[in-house]
């Protein structure tokens, strides 16, 4: 096998294992639970910078239009590990 085919296979393996990990198998962390997985970042670093990470609410839309979200956020493990490997959250800047 010469190294550009194994160069290819690899990195087709590679994007296979992030879209698995970051597409159905991903865990959502409450953010206890985000601070207990990622121990470099405290509850009061998420409170004031959270927004420079992946995060979600859910959301629904009720009969009359309104629309309830949870009050707090979920992080997705895999994507923000991911993040982490390829230093992606070295000098993150906030917008504006």
């Amino acid at each position: 096998m010469d190294r550009i085919l194994r160069a290819e296979i690899v990195a087709t393996v590679r994007q296979t294992m992030t879209e698995v990990l970051e597409g159905a198998d991903e865990v959502w962390l409450s953010p206890e639970e985000f601070c207990k997985q990622f121990g470099m970042f405290t509850a009061e670093w998420l409170k004031r910078n959270g927004e420079l990470l992946p995060r979600e609410k859910a959301c629904v839309v009720m009969p009359d239009g309104s629309v309830k979200e949870t009050r707090s956020w979920a992080y997705p493990k895999h994507r923000i590990n991911r993040m982490i490997a390829e230093g992606r959250l070295k000098k993150l800047q906030l917008g504006g």
